[in-house]
């Protein structure tokens, strides 16, 4: 699913990974945003940016596929189409370019996940110490949402705004460490 937050103007993503089962999600800046080009692992702390499990991925625009070829696994990519893009088949049979934007994205399959798919996983065996659930296109979408909100924010330099959605589980199970 794809969408343009209406509230921040950035593009959004929620993707279904495979084979596991769990979902992502992902928010793309445009380029002149203080955080683009940035890797997800490097994005200053004192930012504050909070989504479930933490930034896990950070990529610009993925090429798609030619219009000739219809392959799952290539038709499964992070970019957008901007507002008027004009399909052009060049020499190549590729998509032009267009104005890339950068992908941050997170992940629900941490070890208080459940990945539908992974019934032998070991984080299925401890689900109940851990508290473990499956985080359904709900609360996804909630997490992207907000995602957006703070990245609009680091944006405009305005303060980290409140949470919509409900806070992402503890980092390493510490309630005191929400992320």
């Amino acid at each position: 699913m794809a969408w343009k937050d209406a509230a921040t103007g950035y593009e959004c993503i929620m993707l279904r990974e495979r084979p596991g089962g769990y979902l992502r999600g992902f928010v793309g800046v445009e380029p002149g945003h203080p955080l683009y080009g940035f890797d997800h692992d490097a994005v200053p702390a004192e930012l504050d940016v909070e989504v479930h499990g933490g930034l896990t991925y950070s990529a610009v625009c993925q090429d798609g596929p030619s219009p000739q070829r219809r392959l799952i696994y290539e038709v499964r990519r992070i970019c957008h189409v901007p507002v008027g893009y004009v399909p052009v088949v060049n020499a190549t049979n590729h998509r032009p370019a267009h104005d890339a934007a950068w992908w941050f994205g997170f992940g629900c399959n941490h070890v208080y996940d459940i990945v539908p798919n992974e019934r032998l996983d070991r984080r299925r065996f401890l689900a109940h110490e851990t508290g473990a659930a499956f985080r359904d296109e709900a609360y996804v979408y909630g997490q992207i949402v907000d995602l957006a909100a703070q990245f609009r924010a680091i944006a405009d330099g305005a303060p980290k705004p409140p949470r919509t959605s409900a806070p992402p589980p503890p980092l390493g199970l510490d309630p005191k460490r929400a992320n």
